[in-house]
């Protein structure tokens, strides 16, 4: 790929590039749609307490879980005063600008099979309830996780796991809530029972027992993809490469637990290769301590400038996307002498894509300070993890100085470049001069 960036100039070019400092900066970037997250759960029933989350506004992050508690209404719909505690608790966390996890349980102690409904048609009413006040807040949202049911919303040990109750669930939830809320599934194989012909869309996956233990505490199976059903668990292999493919598209995250396997099998290498084959894009920042702790003590051996930070540091600043420009080049256009050819070759050294509509500038800043503005063609969902894109554009030829940045398009938020930056998040990437003179 990069052969294609070396082209020759014309042999009497007028004008020529200089190319700035590409290097890689080691630092953390606090970007949105990625990263640590925190939990906070709430009781529906009760009025929310905020004291708690005053103090989170310091901690940098970017992300938070909340979980609503829905167990008080077991035996009767959501009330009037309920649904409001949850506007009261979502616009909270809207106006502190958090991108919210969401998650809905009647249960949040382990006790699903106690104070779930006993009827399923009271689950499937509080579904349709809520689907109204989360579309709500549908911008503030970044991903709802689960389906109601199961300890801790998790989807295991409950009545309502059958898969046409399941079945039932997501087809309430795809058909009435909006689109641009990313859903998640507790494992590979539920999203496979609830997507029969491999059909993608905004469901994702959640796992909260990564390296619990071989078969993340079953969230795989034992079989080959080759000798199970389509809606089975498969072996731990087949369903790393099924989310391999699947989370290019839809996020993942979730928990990371330290037990016995770990210690005894896993490694720095090991465990940063399960990360990246999974596209993890956020972890809880407080659970599993023990394995965080481990993670602060190891060192990252790879190369780069990462190279003997803590296995904390690496798996922090890579979680979900993280965008390198590698290398720029121009050319001058021989049919149009006055023009430029600009080619820019940005890396996805994070975990997992970026998975919202952005745009990607560049920014021509002359000699009298005068800005010109190209948003470049390319759509930056398909800028994989551990992948290089070749993305060009043309401009006026003229002095100047070119900055590239990347802005989502929903709110013009930008998004940090692991290039050196200024407040803006704008990275240099080069000069153009004329015959080797500013002028």
């Amino acid at each position: 790929m990069r052969k294609w960036f070396h082209k020759l100039l014309p042999e009497k070019s007028d004008w020529n590039f200089q190319k700035a400092d590409l290097r890689e900066e080691k630092r953390k970037l606090e970007n949105p749609s990625r990263g640590w997250y925190r939990i906070y759960t709430f009781e529906v029933d009760k009025i929310p307490n905020f004291q708690p989350m005053l103090w989170c506004d310091l901690e940098g992050d970017t992300l938070v879980m909340v979980i609503l508690n829905i167990g008080a209404y077991k035996e009767k719909e959501l009330d009037a005063q309920g649904l409001e505690h949850i506007r009261d608790i979502l616009r909270f966390f809207a106006k502190k600008q958090y991108e919210i996890i969401l998650r809905i349980t009647y249960d949040h102690e382990g006790k699903a099979l106690e104070r779930e409904p006993f009827f399923f048609s009271t689950v499937t009413g509080h579904m349709r309830q809520l689907i109204p006040v989360w579309n709500e807040f549908r911008e503030h949202i970044f991903v709802y996780q689960g389906l109601l049911v199961g300890n801790w919303g998790e989807m295991h040990t409950s009545r309502f796991l059958h898969p046409q109750k399941l079945k039932e669930l997501w087809r309430i939830l795809k058909e009435e809530s909006s689109p641009k809320v990313y859903c998640a599934v507790r494992k590979p194989s539920y999203w496979r029972l609830l997507h029969p012909n491999n059909e993608k869309d905004n469901m994702g996956l959640f796992d909260d027992a990564i390296f619990g233990s071989e078969n993340h505490l079953g969230t795989f199976g034992t079989l080959a993809k080759e000798k199970a059903a389509w809606n089975e668990a498969w072996c731990k292999a087949d369903e790393l490469e099924f989310e391999d493919d699947l989370c290019n598209i839809v996020p993942n995250g979730g928990e990371a637990i330290c037990g016995e396997y770990y210690l005894s099998q896993e490694t720095p290498q090991s465990t940063v290769e399960t990360l990246r084959k999974m596209h993890i894009t956020y972890l809880n920042k407080e659970y599993d301590k023990r394995l965080l702790g481990i993670w602060k003590d190891w060192k990252w051996e790879g190369q780069g400038v990462w190279q003997n930070s803590s296995l904390y540091e690496y798996i922090e600043s890579h979680l979900g996307y993280r965008f390198l420009v590698k290398d720029v080049n121009m050319v001058e256009l021989q049919e149009e002498r006055k023009r430029l050819r600009i080619d820019i070759c940005v890396e996805n050294v994070g975990f997992a894509n970026y998975y919202e509509v952005a745009e990607v500038v560049l920014e021509q800043v002359n000699a009298k300070q005068q800005s010109k503005i190209t948003v470049i063609d390319t759509d930056i969902r398909y800028w994989s993890s551990g992948m290089e894109q070749c993305i060009t554009t043309e401009i006026q030829a003229e002095t100047s100085e070119l900055f590239l940045y990347i802005r989502r398009k929903a709110d013009n938020k930008v998004l940090y470049l692991a290039n050196a930056s200024d407040a803006d998040a704008k990275v240099l990437i080069g000069q153009v001069v004329y015959n080797g003179e500013l002028r």
